[in-house]
């Protein structure tokens, strides 16, 4: 009986997506031959959806059960990671959101990639093939860690086993994907965010209750020995800024995030988006803390996989059908990234690859084909990823969120703030970044006894490397090919 309660409220709730995936598709028809309505939404999105759908296509599931457990097993140094994607989703707000929707709109493009292309006159595709290659690599880690949280959250639900849960979440995926493009992405999204952040709240705060209160996670705390300091002395500073405060560098070059700044109705309302999400962003990291702190208090030692602990917390303190609507926030989270996701990878294929190279004479039935094959497999890539039970979310994601951040992160900090950088700088920037974090994170090296995040090498190499390369080729250029050293 408990199960068909709370099936019945994840019925409901999937319902309510596709209902608001097909309306917003009604009202806003996406044709896919028809580049910026599929892929940006003809840059008409108000200042709400943009807010809550920027943030709902980031956090993934790991706000449920990545960061939950990371607070649970290391206690407030954690806290950092979220001061961090504070700070730098203040700074992507106020500094690459405006900028990036006035730069793409005038060079009339609808992916990062073409952007970085008209900006720099490179007309050989290199920088989208790129593009292409390290989304696909980095977002088939990131559709994995989704797979994994939808197969952990339906087995623990409804006894459904990992590996087909994980199917059914991609397949509810494809289904909302694929009726209205960006426009009915942004709504779901919208929807979900708000939902998901109501689920963030109101359960840590419920178990808080029940828990006992402060003493009682202390004390549990104390049992477990998970730090409760901030900042434990100068040394632990140092493990501070080379680790979890770098989480939030990935969000000045994130693509799935970026293009919702790209599809905002106008660069001048990007302020009302900023303190919205904001807000949403304090919100949810803070219920999410709160959630690991509670679980502590509430099942310390009787919980082996500390990436349900959400899922028991609402199993334990809330009714059947409210539990059920509760998981769902789970599933919309990683649904939501898993969307964001696809879409930004399969129009770079489409818009910046296929159409533009191999076929650009292609029907509209041919560029539909192409897109939905190009999600099928990330997604297909993800669900093989995610077939191993033992990888955690927080890593999963930690490595996703560095590789794409490094990645695209210097470039399109230096594409809007900085002057004398030409497309060989772009280009070897892209790579020298996306390689230096894969490169760093199998050396995992660390530093005083600290591992370092490998966001912030590869940061560093994708910024050296655009300035160096971009210096060099410029003076070798006027030495030898002086017609060409604008270039």
């Amino acid at each position: 009986m408990q199960h068909i309660v709370m099936l019945s409220a994840f019925i409901l709730y999937i319902c309510i997506l596709l209902v608001i995936g097909l309306c917003a598709s009604w009202l806003n028809p996406a044709n896919p031959s028809d580049k910026s309505s599929f892929l940006i939404g003809n840059r008409s999105v108000n200042y709400w959806v943009t807010a809550i759908s920027a943030h709902a296509a980031d956090m993934s599931d790991w706000l449920f059960m990545g960061f939950p457990a990371a607070i649970y097993l290391g206690g407030m140094f954690n806290v950092w990671v979220a001061i961090g994607l504070m700070i730098g989703m203040f700074s992507a707000w106020q500094f690459i959101a405006p900028a990036i929707r006035r730069e793409t709109e005038r060079y009339s493009c609808n992916t990062l990639p073409s952007y970085f292309e008209k900006k720099y006159n490179e007309t050989q595709g290199r920088i989208s093939i790129l593009s292409a290659i390290i989304m696909a690599f980095f977002f088939t880690i990131y559709v994995a860690a989704g797979v994994k949280g939808a197969g952990y959250l339906l087995r623990a639900s409804f006894g459904i086993p990992y590996h087909v849960g994980g199917a059914i979440a991609l397949a509810i995926t494809f289904a909302y994907t694929f009726m209205g493009g960006y426009i009915a992405a942004a709504w779901v999204d919208f929807f979900q965010g708000l939902f998901l952040l109501g689920a963030i709240l109101i359960t840590p705060v419920l178990g808080y209750m029940m828990s006992g209160g402060i003493n009682a996670i202390i004390t549990a705390a104390q049992s477990a020995q998970v730090p409760l300091t901030l900042f434990s002395g100068w040394h632990s500073m140092l493990g501070i800024i080379l680790g979890p405060i770098t989480w939030g560098l990935g969000y000045l070059g994130m693509p799935h995030i970026i293009s919702k700044f790209m599809g905002a109705h106008s660069a001048q309302e990007m302020h009302k988006s900023k303190y919205i999400g904001m807000i949403w962003q304090l919100l949810a990291l803070s219920g999410a803390t709160l959630t690991g702190f509670v679980g502590l208090a509430l099942f310390y030692s009787r919980i082996t996989r500390p990436e349900l602990l959400f899922l028991l917390m609402t199993q334990t303190l809330l009714p059947e059908f409210v539990t059920g609507l509760v998981l769902c926030g789970i599933l919309a989270a990683t649904l939501s990234t898993i969307n964001a996701q696809s879409i930004v990878f399969a129009g770079v294929l489409v818009d910046d690859i296929y159409k533009r190279f191999v076929r650009p004479n292609a029907t509209q039935t041919e560029l539909v084909n192409i897109f939905q094959a190009a999600v099928f497999t990330v997604c297909v890539c993800g669900y093989i990823v995610a077939w191993d039970e033992h990888s955690t979310i927080f890593n999963l994601v930690q490595f996703a969120w560095s590789g794409l951040g490094a990645s695209f992160g210097p470039l399109t900090v230096m594409s809007l703030y900085s002057s004398g950088i030409n497309k060989y700088g772009a280009f070897w920037g892209i790579l020298a970044g996306g390689l230096s974090a894969i490169i760093w994170r199998s050396l995992n090296i660390t530093v005083a006894g600290f591992t370092i995040n490998e966001m912030l090498p590869g940061f560093i190499v994708g910024l050296a490397t655009i300035k160096l390369v971009s210096h060099f080729t410029r003076e070798y250029l006027k030495a030898n090919h002086p017609s060409k050293a604008h270039i």
